[in-house]
């Protein structure tokens, strides 16, 4: 066996242990969408294959996510699980589009009758405190 056909055999192995899917249906998935990220659009950039997604909740495979993605789905969905929300599906997508709406209008800037900018970038870093005593001389 070359080392290519043993790898392919190690994912096999791994799609059917993890989600019950043949290499053959992950590809369905994957012609479907258009070998792209469902969320973004964009190939996998790491060189990888895009990752199955799936819910935490039931096992539900949804489709397939880059590795930038998949985590952030992961991570705000994991959130509610931790937070014990019933009927967590609905609530994640109501959160999901209230964020959307935060960012595009800042209750900041309606309450402020304009926007107002900060320092772009992260604050309370280190290089961020090395920027501000930079300025003070």
């Amino acid at each position: 066996m070359t080392k290519e056909e043993s790898k392919l055999k190690a994912w096999a192995k791994r799609l059917w242990d993890n989600y019950k899917l043949t290499p053959e249906m992950w590809q369905s998935i994957y012609d479907y969408q258009g070998g792209v990220c469902w969320v973004c659009g964009r190939p996998e950039s790491t060189g990888k294959r895009l990752a199955v997604d799936h819910s935490h909740l039931d096992g539900l495979i949804r489709g397939l996510l880059c590795s930038k993605c998949n985590p952030l789905l992961g991570k705000i969905e994991n959130a509610f699980i931790r937070l014990g929300m019933k009927n967590m599906g609905l609530n994640l997508v109501v959160i999901v589009r209230k964020i959307g709406a935060y960012v595009l209008e800042p209750p900041a800037t309606k309450a402020l009758g304009a926007p107002v900018y900060g320092y772009a970038g992260r604050v309370g870093t280190k290089k961020h405190r090395k920027m501000l005593k930079k300025l003070k001389k």
